[in-house]
């Protein structure tokens, strides 16, 4: 008969008014390296109960070999995941993520592609990846075992058991020509070559 005992430690930090959770961390094993992971707005997961989304994030990193696993999230406030009360910026949260993600030895960028039309989500996720961008080495995103369904949510069927693929921030950020007025529309025959030419290369496992 052979006994197995674990002990699992939960770090959870709230806003002073708890409308707010910036960071969830539970450590399983200090001797191994540590992951840390971006979603999109945290739920009402706590130091003991586990949504589904950390309850993937917990066991897919206990599986790929991980001791440790701290959970962040573009927004802070608490089950906004239609991003009604979406600040501008969020200054704490910035700096939970940053702090965080420095002190990782991986970082997974997984808010998932469902609110990449929302303006607010495009402001955010822009802040953060300028702000991840000197961490590049370390940054992955979830896919499936081919090196596809990149840029998932932990949610999404596609991504339920991890794989990493290596992720470079100018895949989601605004390219240069997306910066120009608008208005000034390409002549015909011009605007799609510039246009392929522009587009990032997408890595995926090999």
């Amino acid at each position: 008969m052979k006994n197995l005992t674990t002990v699992l430690t939960t770090e959870a930090v709230y806003s002073d008014d708890g409308l707010k959770r910036y960071i969830l961390k539970k450590t399983w094993d200090e001797s191994k390296p540590k992951m840390a992971v971006i979603m999109l707005a945290p739920s009402d997961a706590s130091a003991v109960s586990l949504d589904n989304s950390s309850m993937l994030v917990l066991n897919n990193s206990f599986r790929l070999g991980y001791g440790g696993v701290t959970i962040l999230n573009l927004f802070a406030t608490l089950n906004d995941f239609a991003l009604k009360q979406a600040e501008m910026e969020d200054v704490e949260n910035l700096d939970a993520i940053v702090q965080n993600c420095q002190t990782a030895d991986a970082v997974v960028y997984a808010p998932g592609v469902g609110k990449a039309s929302s303006k607010a989500f495009q402001r955010r996720q822009e802040q953060i990846l300028l702000a991840l961008a000197p961490m590049e080495g370390k940054l992955h995103c979830l896919c499936d075992e081919t090196g596809n369904a990149r840029l998932q949510h932990p949610l999404s069927p596609a991504v339920r058991t991890w794989y990493l693929s290596p992720f470079k921030v100018a895949e989601l950020l605004p390219k240069a020509e997306d910066s120009k007025d608008d208005s000034k529309k390409p002549s015909k025959g011009k605007g799609k070559t510039a246009a392929k030419e522009g587009e990032s290369k997408r890595t995926s496992l090999p």
